[in-house]
């Protein structure tokens, strides 16, 4: 895994957060797990702890706070609270590394007001996707694409010019 990220197949999802934790997705986009890859004592192994929440489906960066929703109902039994799958939420202070968990989503504005925090919940997939590119993505892309793009076009304009100046068939020696 190259600067902690996924290489972009297969069917596991990891990226670094700025905050130090991370978002790690297996199978599927809609739920996985937020962590701090610091604590955590099995390379490749997400292992429950304070500071490692799993099933999280909905996710909000707010300064040292993570604030979200975990664990999720499937999409076939929607649940309260109009997201139609959070069974509960939470708040985990990456500086302390414990969260909190709150029932309901008013329970977790309540605790987020204090903290001058306005609740804007995304899912897991969105977050995921704003941190996952790089400046090295952009290079690898413009190197993977640019490169043969650029020699088709200088191919395209020599035949062209060939064809323009009538020089096709060139007088046998």
């Amino acid at each position: 895994m190259a600067f902690h990220r996924d290489p972009g197949i297969g069917d596991g999802w990891t990226c670094p957060l700025p905050n130090g934790y991370a978002i790690e997705m297996i199978d599927v986009t809609d739920r996985g797990f937020v962590y701090n890859p610091r604590t955590q004592t099995i390379s490749g192994v997400v292992a429950a702890s304070n500071d490692a929440l799993a099933d999280v489906c909905l996710l909000q960066l707010a300064g040292r706070y993570i604030l979200g929703g975990a664990p999720c109902q499937s999409y076939e039994d929607p649940g309260p609270e109009g997201h139609g799958k959070v069974l509960s939420y939470f708040m985990l202070d990456t500086a302390t590394g414990t969260h909190a968990d709150f029932p309901t989503l008013d329970a977790l504005r309540a605790a987020a007001a204090p903290l001058q925090v306005q609740i804007l919940l995304e899912p897991i997939d969105a977050v995921y996707g704003r941190f996952r590119f790089t400046w090295f993505d952009a290079v690898a892309g413009a190197l993977m694409f640019g490169v043969p793009l650029l020699c088709a076009w200088v191919l395209f304009r020599r035949i062209v010019r060939i064809r323009k100046s009538g020089d096709m068939h060139p007088e046998p020696a």
